[in-house]
């Protein structure tokens, strides 16, 4: 399964919170709702930037139209028929371009405002081919700066959208401002703290001019948001090494003078207007979450409670100013698991209005004076006739992994087994994740009409969560890919039931040494749940589903399952997943298996043509009606976690009404 990396300084707000919660995020259905009166001073437009889940590529971009009080939930993809990417970390409207960071995907979207079209895809690749990982974007003078976590900040011209230069500044930046002729970078270092380097504790001063490193100055352990105040200064979020224990402060740099104070207000996210900053703060030991309102000038708080009219957000996940208007705009992430919302508050604290359901994981608010010319429909994803897509889970059985006995694996306390079927069917028939887990595991799938096999095309479609980030000098591809073997069946006998022989797809590696036939693997219940799961195979190894901090479920053995041995049978692929730059890689196939390539990829369809016996041989199918995906690779790939094959649902690419 791809998770979080460990990033202690990742998403604003979530901490280890949402490290713990965000690959367990159900995609829920979208449901509209408009609250109050959505009116404002000067705006015609608001862009919203939803993150998503980590790793399942469904960032999405939101468009609210003041004049027709329209919402578009997933504006980018209505235009542009495909999504952002893995993990939309910023977003700004800069000119007549709307340019987003997407962090995982590696890349910058720059949109044609007017139109919504992508103009294009900035691939945000070291020279090796590694990922970037961008993080934030700020501007000045018709160029874009980006820092990313390698340590480096790219300059982007807004004309041609080419880089122009890259710099080095401190370690895994996690933040950038512009002020006075210089860029302010955020150090974190918060990849080096598992290898024993620790955070670091400095904000590089870039000479906008010479686009170089003047000096650094030291602000305090694991630097992150960082914002242009009043007077010539700079005010940036320091989070500590320790989470949990509320180290947080918020530090001024003059810059005049590089002169750096620290205050007693602990937060740890923030946006200024003018002279008056709000500040949030979450407090891990009474589970409280707090926004102030701030003045800079006189270092004195002006409401310890920034609403005033009992409004109540859970989960606070975005502070957004509207400089047209000077109201405030908080961003409501709910449980991680459903559709946030976006509330906006009058400086005196009271709710104005409330755009419910825009997206998973609201974080960043663009705001426009103007109207765009795109009058798209955004609800394409609504007339996708369900009868193209699975529809059925007959069967499943994963293999022990680190999202067992969470949602993403259908399973809730007390579940049966016929309870994890019909939780199962229903995800899949909201195209929401499902994770098979270690080597092995699988799913069958079923469909309301069988799927025809037109000779020479592709006949469906598996969508999985697999991405691209990086390329060798090879020409692979690599990412996130977590292959999975497929097999199909027809009902010959005609009972409705997957009940007749399995034909299994050729894939690029079918014959080839680079997978073992015939493996077999037996999981083995722990003593305790929360021990690592051992496991043992015919070809005389044994190693284990490793546990990790992120995802302390009470077990990774599936709880539904009494026995307490698991084994599979079936073909093992190589290992596919290689560390570059302290970053896991997982590498795609050529063809032929699930969840290898990205899921608007040709790599991602399938032909039934590829259909073979249990010798080998060559079937004529001239239709089928399951198709069952098993996890194919055994492998710990470190702060990824095990290899772990995800499905969302198939599409039959023949359907007709």
């Amino acid at each position: 399964m791809k998770r979080k990396l460990i990033y202690i300084f990742s998403c604003w707000l979530s901490l280890i919170i949402l490290f713990a919660a965000c690959d367990d995020m159900e995609d829920k259905p979208f449901t509209s709702g408009i609250i109050g009166d959505p009116t404002e001073t000067g705006t015609a437009e608001l862009y919203v930037l939803c993150e998503g889940l980590f790793n399942q590529n469904n960032s999405s971009l939101a468009r609210f139209s003041f004049g027709n009080r329209q919402m578009i939930r997933d504006y980018f993809k209505a235009v542009n028929r495909r999504g952002l990417g893995d993990t939309a970390n910023d977003m700004a409207i800069y000119g007549n371009k709307i340019y987003v960071i997407v962090n995982i995907s590696s890349t910058v979207e720059v949109i044609d405002f007017r139109t919504g079209s992508s103009l294009k895809q900035i691939q945000m690749l070291a020279e090796n081919g590694s990922s970037r990982q961008p993080r934030y974007i700020a501007f000045h003078k018709e160029k874009a700066y980006v820092c990313s976590y390698d340590g480096t900040v790219a300059r982007i011209d807004t004309t041609s959208l080419s880089i122009e230069a890259i710099t080095s500044v401190g370690r895994n930046p996690d933040g950038i401002c512009v002020q006075n002729e210089k860029l302010y970078i955020s150090n974190s270092g918060g990849l080096d703290y598992s290898s024993g380097l620790g955070v670091d504790n400095t904000v590089s001063v870039v000479d906008i001019a010479t686009f170089k490193e003047i000096s650094k100055l030291t602000v305090g352990p694991n630097p992150g948001k960082i914002v242009a105040g009043p007077d010539e200064t700079v005010y940036v979020a320091t989070r500590g090494e320790d989470v949990e224990a509320g180290n947080y402060n918020f530090v001024k740099i003059d810059c005049r003078t590089n002169k750096v104070t620290q205050s007693n207000e602990k937060v740890q996210n923030f946006a200024i207007d003018g002279e008056i900053a709000y500040l949030y703060n979450y407090n891990y030991i009474t589970q409280n979450s707090s926004i102030k309102m701030f003045n800079l000038k006189t270092a004195e708080t002006i409401r310890e409670n920034f609403i005033t009219d009992g409004t109540v957000i859970k989960t606070p996940y975005g502070i957004n100013i509207n400089p047209y208007s000077n109201n405030v705009y908080i961003t409501e992430a709910r449980d991680y698991t459903t559709y946030g919302d976006l509330l906006c508050f009058n400086q005196q604290g009271q709710l104005l209005f409330r755009l419910n359901n825009i997206g998973l994981n609201p974080n960043t608010i663009a705001f426009s004076n103007k109207a765009s010319l795109s009058d798209v429909d955004g609800n394409d994803d609504d007339k996708e006739n369900p009868l193209a897509f699975a529809n059925k889970v007959w069967e499943y059985r994963p293999a022990p992994g680190q999202f067992i006995n969470t949602t993403t694996s259908a399973y809730k306390e007390g579940f049966t087994y016929d309870d994890i079927l019909e939780e199962a069917t229903r995800r899949i028939q909201q195209k929401s994740l499902l994770t098979l887990g270690g080597f092995g595991g699988y799913i069958v799938l079923g469909f309301p009409q069988p799927i025809p096999n037109v000779t020479g095309e592709y006949d469906f479609k598996i969508k999985g969560n697999a991405y691209y980030n990086s390329k060798t000098g090879t020409g692979a591809l690599g990412g996130s890919a977590e292959p999975g073997i497929v097999f199909v069946s027809k009902d010959v006998n005609g009972n409705g039931m997957p009940d007749d022989e399995w034909y299994e797809l050729k894939g690029s590696e079918y014959g080839q040494d680079t997978e073992t036939r015939r493996y077999e693997i037996t999981y083995h219940r722990p003593t305790s749940a929360n021990q690592n799961v051992l496991w043992k195979d015919n070809q005389g190894n044994e190693g284990y589903i490793f546990r990790n901090s992120f995802h302390n479920q009470e077990s990774y053995y599936p709880l539904w399952i009494e026995s307490d041995e698991i084994t599979f049978q079936g073909t093992r692929l190589k290992d596919n997943a290689v560390l570059e730059n302290g970053l896991w890689v997982g590498y795609c196939y050529p063809w032929g298996y699930a969840d290898n390539h990205p899921n608007n990829k040709e790599g991602s369809n399938f032909k039934i043509d590829w259909a073979v016996d249990s010798n080998g041989s060559p079937v004529d199918l001239d239709q089928i009606d399951f198709v069952k995906i098993m996890t194919a690779v055994n492998q710990d790939a470190g702060q990824m976690g095990e290899i772990s094959t995800e499905v969302t649902t198939i599409e039959n690419l023949h359907f007709k009404k």
